[in-house]
């Protein structure tokens, strides 16, 4: 799992397409500087005298095209900054990587780089007897900056899209939305128990984290075959995207036998768990949740005061938590037939899982009627996309909410309003 989740790493961090279309560039370079110098064949029978210059010619465009990608480097780096400083500004500091990770920006840079590097070496490799011989080096080099031209452009379109709070509202809810789509046909293989009918298991022996950090991901499948191979019942606490110590119970050994060593079954547990230091997406649908939530209370401070986009946020929440008001509360139970071993997986508590999302956009909110009203009209979109499991849950939490609103205004319209937006959730049987 953890080389899994090094390749995953290093498939997101920033310096991956800048080293590797350096070293493609390299390579190039390499290649274009022994066919101008006529080591591996004459280049002039195969290719038209159009394609070929001079080496003098070639080395004055070489260099107007390095200094152009140095430029075009520089002028990239600056407006990555400056969108870093409004993503960090006016939306959450969380969402800075959602950009930095984005392949259009890490590629861009890729190419300006690389685009210099190749420049520079075959600057460096034209010999003076070779000023007045053809060769090919600035021919490519200027379709490498033609090409890096176009990406620039690219680059600017997607930057423009970035900052739109509406284009990355969208980007975290189909990512979540993903992410709740997995989940959710990963369990629906499995049956599932309340946790009065667990009781009769516990309590157990306590697993604890090995390291102090996040809980970054858990690799259930492996967990399982844990399980089957040494015949015990693991009951796991659902905690993705938690902040662990090793001190931190997050599940026990309900079943161990005899003849099992239980420090090896420990071992091979905590190897299924991932800790890093800081939380991530991965697995965890919650914090691209957090993520949309952040941005909405950022809207609805004062120095921003943008109750619209926090609405927009609002109604792409309850799009997102009515996807998830199915899900039964309780356990997962994993397990195969005519196998020893299984696993009890805690479900997600729609209880939680409501309040996380809504109680601070209401606490900062709440002197917006209309913000206010939204977040009515999402709890009535998400009990109507339940098969009433949660029904009980969610107007539990509209009963809170209008009461709130009620007791803190003395404006009739408003009262009336609200009363409104709360009799279509009334009228909802469970």
């Amino acid at each position: 799992m953890r080389v899994k989740h090094w390749f995953e790493t290093i498939k997101k961090s920033i310096w991956l397409y800048p080293v590797l279309y350096s070293l493609m560039a390299a390579l190039l370079a390499a290649v274009v500087v022994l066919l101008d110098n006529g080591y591996i064949f004459d280049l002039q029978p195969y290719l038209p005298e159009l394609f070929l210059t001079s080496g003098s010619l070639a080395k004055s465009v070489l260099g107007i095209i390095s200094s152009a990608f140095i430029n075009i480097t520089t002028f990239t780096f600056s407006t990555t900054m400056v969108v870093l400083t409004i993503y960090m500004s006016e939306f959450s500091p969380r969402v800075v990587e959602n950009f930095l990770s984005d392949e259009r920006t890490m590629k861009s840079f890729g190419i300006f780089v690389s685009g210099f590097i190749y420049s520079i070496l075959c600057m460096l490799f034209i010999r003076e007897e070779f000023l007045t011989k053809p060769i090919l080096a600035g021919t490519i080099g200027v379709i490498y900056i033609i090409f890096g031209l176009f990406n620039f452009i690219l680059f600017i379109n997607s930057v423009g899209k970035h900052i739109q709070a509406s284009n990355l509202i969208d980007r975290l809810y189909d990512r979540a939305a993903e992410d709740i789509t997995v989940y959710k046909e990963e369990i629906a293989q499995y049956k599932n128990i309340t946790k009065k009918e667990l009781k009769q298991h516990m309590p157990g022996q306590p697993i604890k984290s090995s390291e102090n950090g996040y809980i970054q991901q858990i690799d259930y499948n492996q967990m399982l075959r844990t399980a089957k191979k040494y015949g015990v019942i693991i009951r796991f606490n659902n905690v993705m995207g938690h902040f662990v110590t090793n001190q931190v119970v997050i599940g026990e050994l309900l079943f161990v036998p005899d003849d099992v060593d239980h420090n090896e079954v420990m071992e091979d547990i905590q190897n299924s768990i991932l800790v890093g230091t800081r939380r991530t997406e991965e697995q965890d649908f919650r914090f691209s949740i957090q993520k949309i939530v952040e941005v909405a209370v950022k809207s609805l401070s004062p120095g921003i005061n943008d109750p619209n986009t926090a609405i927009f946020c609002i109604n792409n929440l309850g799009l997102l938590l009515g996807d998830l008001s199915n899900l039964k509360e309780g356990y997962v139970v994993m397990e195969e037939e005519a196998e020893a071993g299984k696993i009890y997986r805690e479900s997600y508590d729609m209880d939680r899982i409501l309040r996380e999302t809504f109680l601070q956009i209401i606490h900062y909110g709440e002197v917006d009627v209309y913000v206010m009203i939204a977040v009515i009209k999402a709890y009535r979109h998400i009990i109507s996309e339940s098969d009433h499991i949660s029904n009980e849950i969610i107007k539990k939490h509209a009963k809170y909410l209008f009461d709130r609103l009620m007791d803190g205004t003395s404006d009739p319209m408003e009262k009336e309003m609200f009363l409104d937006a709360y009799q279509e959730i009334i009228q909802i049987k469970n």
